[in-house]
């Protein structure tokens, strides 16, 4: 079978695998939804730091950095590979990620973006417009529940997490939210007292914060259809989560 390798493959799924993926992940919906969402994602297998090591040796100097430092603080990772270097549950932060490649950053001075953290945050709709604005490393995944930002270091992620609640609770606009970066980012540099960068200055949630919407799809005949793939595939006997 030809692959077009600048389109995607969907178009040439056949409509039974088609089904059969969507019989499962609605199985896998129903029992998400039936858990207590507060379970980890990850895994908690660790990889031992001389692996790492060995993994990293010739990456770029500043991941190299970084990792030395999440090792020392949080540990030995869960997961290490040819791209990124992985933690789970590591002190506040549902995910961090140190990336093998980064991109250039230039707010609020130029660096290089490479280390990715998450939280456990519902950001309303209607802010997530204003959280665009504040700068391009910050992120929403409602649907997850999530929050990530990217930056060097993890004290100007911390920042950045700040004054995201700030905006989210309407005490700031993206342009106040924006200086008071600038400020507490000289300062944490700078070795001075810098709050924002030292720690979450908010609570997180206890459990995950799901945005899973609401279903929209009314076609009698595919609901079915996929009904019964679900009773004949018996998935409800299958692992799922």
């Amino acid at each position: 079978m030809a692959i077009d390798k600048k389109q995607p493959i969907s178009g040439q799924i056949p409509s039974e695998d088609r089904i059969k993926v969507g019989a499962i992940a609605e199985a896998t919906n129903k029992k998400l939804h039936e858990t207590d969402m507060t379970g980890t994602r990850g895994t908690e297998h660790t990889v031992d730091k001389s692996a790492v090591e060995e993994i990293i040796d010739n990456w770029p100097l500043l991941s190299k950095e970084v990792i030395e430092t999440m090792i020392k603080f949080y540990g030995e990772p869960n997961t290490a590979t040819e791209t990124q270097v992985t933690w789970y549950y590591n002190g506040p932060w549902k995910r961090t990620i140190v990336y093998k490649d980064g991109y250039p950053h230039d707010f609020p001075e130029p660096h290089t973006d490479m280390l990715e953290q998450a939280i456990n945050y519902h950001v309303p709709a209607e802010k997530i417009g204003e959280l665009a604005m504040l700068e391009g490393s910050l992120f929403v995944d409602r649907t997850k529940g999530e929050v990530m930002v990217h930056c060097d270091n993890e004290g100007a992620n911390t920042i950045s997490m700040n004054v995201m609640h700030e905006i989210v609770q309407g005490k700031r606009t993206p342009d106040e939210a924006r200086q008071k970066i600038k400020e507490q980012i000289t300062q944490f540099l700078k070795g001075e007292p810098a709050p924002y960068a030292e720690k979450l200055l908010f609570d997180l949630p206890a459990e995950e914060k799901w945005d899973t919407d609401s279903p929209v799809v009314e076609d009698k005949e595919l609901l079915q259809t996929i009904k019964e793939k679900k009773q004949s595939m018996n998935v409800e006997n299958e692992k799922l989560v």
